[in-house]
């Protein structure tokens, strides 16, 4: 469980963000704001200026109800050149059917308002993960130099107090500035950092986007932004002389200037991003119970191998905790991957890359193989990554404008296939569903996304994969049956099966392409030879395969030429439940096909032929 220091910074933190929510409903006319006079002190009520009763009273449903019909309610409005509300910009439409009237009583009436205002806090609240995980980093560093909060409260009401903070996580620098200046977090501000490596300004207080802030000095501790010795000194002078808070955050072993350390009011120094501060960021998005459940997994995630992006990259609002955590884990490996073979390179220039990479691909190749495959990618007019271990090729979407007339066939489309039938029908359908999956309105189990495609050899079934990587825009991930049994033990067999996959959830969204899907065989007795070794393929790829999930992200096509000797459980619903049959192509579909594949050449073909019969 978080302790107490973590939950109550992370739930100050929300709240804040909650509280100007509520006032900027109130401006934008969505809530409305009574005051009364309790034992001498003011307080305010918050009640809607929407009608309650379309709310259901299901948190989740009713959240989502307010940010469908009432977000324009939830966003600040246009500002002109000096920051205040462009009184030109239209303002928020209301539907009719919302409003209400304002009660004038109290009563059984109460609850439901009370109710109403909470939820329209909830629904505009946006979890910025960097930040929370920032605030951890905070709570932990504090924990770990031994500073109590009521201390660091203390500093920050005196004037000129400085503070030193070294954390050792990437991105911790910019992180921790920014939560001072883009948030309430931090009391008696606002705030707003002038660094030292430009022009300090001789004012305590900076009027910013309308609003009084007060300045502080933020000491850049990058070597490639540090000042001067001189400048710095300058600086820090003028800051402590004029009463400006200082801040110097490291994340680097290069640690905060001598300047700064030997006069620091607050010196805080925190490790890198542990375990423990996995499962707390994760209970607060996800919540205790979840994390419970699944701690097993938790713990064993290379931790200290991440880096606040990763963190931002693999949790996300309403994804699953499992997607999560085989995100934060795969991550894990593919950053300690990378720095070991950085440091055997002994040439740290390669920069990170997010998500999409995955490690096994990222190795550097020798300037043999960078020539070669340039020019095989080159003759084949492809986008492909270097050969994986797991015998996988990654095929990136062609560019929209990769064909242009005159110089051979456009792009090929699903749109523009011909032949297919219920297969692009399938795949239409699946690529508006995913828009609306990457916009949030659509969860991933709602979706088709597993397809078994079946027919005779040269019907175009690695085709219609690679029109369905230019079609939705996303990578296609290319292995076979074939290429997986090339293990030589079992184990090596269904490494390359589970890597393949996770390959494919580390790309995702992508398309996972499976050809001679049938090779995986069906289970058989346990008296057959063989037996254990090709039931438990089988069962491999059934547990690959199961459930949303596991698979989120990932669009599955398997292609077989004998679909009856594919095992019945892999067909199954949750599996490759749909099976679309490609059938040898007919006339029309042919013509199709010669029309794509000789794009530019047949308008001079036909034009050719228009011509000689326009001769007398």
């Amino acid at each position: 469980m978080m302790d107490r220091l973590s939950s109550f910074l992370l739930r100050r933190l929300r709240h804040l963000q909650r509280r100007e929510i509520r006032r900027l409903a109130v401006r934008n006319g969505l809530l409305v704001m009574t005051t009364a006079i309790i034992d001498g002190l003011i307080a305010g009520r918050y009640v809607p200026a929407f009608d309650p009763s379309h709310l259901a009273g299901e948190v989740e449903r009713d959240r989502q109800w307010i940010r469908d019909r009432l977000a324009a309610f939830l966003v600040d409005p246009p500002k002109d050149a000096s920051g205040r509300p462009d009184l030109l910009s239209a303002a928020p439409a209301w539907p009719g059917q919302l409003r209400r009237r304002l009660p004038v009583g109290n009563g059984a009436d109460d609850g439901a308002l009370a109710y109403a205002v909470r939820v329209v806090a909830e629904a505009g609240e946006v979890l910025g993960i960097k930040t929370m995980a920032t605030v951890l980093l905070l709570a932990a560093a504090m924990e770990e130099s031994g500073v109590e909060l009521r201390e660091l409260v203390t500093f920050l009401r005196q004037p000129a107090p400085v503070f030193s903070v070294q954390v050792a996580v990437e991105g911790f620098e910019r992180a921790l500035p920014h939560l001072v200046e883009e948030t309430a977090f931090v009391p008696f501000g606002p705030y707003v950092g002038m660094a030292a490596d430009f022009s300090f300004v001789d004012e305590l207080w900076r009027y910013v986007e309308g609003q009084a802030k007060r300045v502080f000095l933020q000491i850049p501790v990058s070597q490639t932004y540090r000042p001067s010795r001189s400048a710095m000194r300058a600086q820090l002078l003028w800051a402590l002389a004029h009463g400006s808070p200082v801040l110097a955050v490291a994340e680097t072993h290069q640690g905060v200037p001598d300047q700064v350390d030997l006069t620091s009011d607050v010196r805080l120094t925190g490790g890198g991003i542990s375990v423990t501060l996995l499962a707390d960021l994760l209970e607060a998005v996800y919540g205790s119970e979840a994390v419970l459940r699944h701690d097993g997994l938790i713990a064993v995630i290379d931790a200290g191998a991440l880096t606040l992006d990763d963190l931002a990259i693999a949790i996300r609002p309403g994804r699953p905790i499992l997607s999560s955590i085989e995100a934060l884990a795969g991550l894990a490996a593919h950053n300690r991957e990378e720095r070991h073979s950085e440091k055997d390179k002994d040439n740290a220039a390669s920069s990170r890359r997010l998500i999409t990479e995955h490690p096994s691909g990222r190795a550097a190749p020798s300037s043999q193989d960078r020539s070669a495959e340039g020019e095989t990618s080159s003759s084949s007019g492809k986008r492909r990554s270097k050969a994986q271990p797991t015998g996988a090729e990654v095929i990136q979407p062609k560019p929209a404008d990769a064909g242009t007339p005159g110089e051979g066939s456009p792009p090929l489309l699903v749109e523009t296939l011909t032949g297919y039938g219920g297969a692009k029908e399938w795949a239409l359908g699946l690529k508006s569903d995913l828009v609306d999956y990457l916009n949030g309105d659509l969860a991933w189990s709602h979706m088709s996304t597993k397809l078994l495609l079946s027919g005779p050899p040269g019907t175009g079934k690695t085709t219609f994969a690679r029109a369905m990587c230019n079609s939705l825009r996303i990578p296609l991930v290319v292995t076979s049956v074939s290429t997986w049994l090339q293990g030589e033990y079992l184990s090596a067999v269904l490494d390359r099966m589970a890597s393949t996959f996770a390959e494919a959830r580390a790309r995702a969204p992508c398309i996972l392409f499976v050809d001679e899907i049938d090779g995986i065989g069906q289970r058989v007795s346990g008296s057959r030879e063989y037996a254990d070794y090709w039931n438990a393929c089988v069962n491999k790829l059934l547990e690959l395969l199961d459930g949303a999930v596991k698979s989120e992200g990932v669009i599955v096509v398997g292609a077989t030429n004998r679909p009856n000797e594919i095992d019945e459980a892999i067909r199954r619903s949750g599996r490759l439940e749909t099976h679309i049959e490609i059938p040898r192509p007919d006339i029309p579909a042919l013509a199709g096909i010669l029309a794509h594949h000789l794009g530019a050449d047949l308008n001079v073909i036909v034009e050719a032929e228009a011509q000689k019969g326009a001769r007398p």
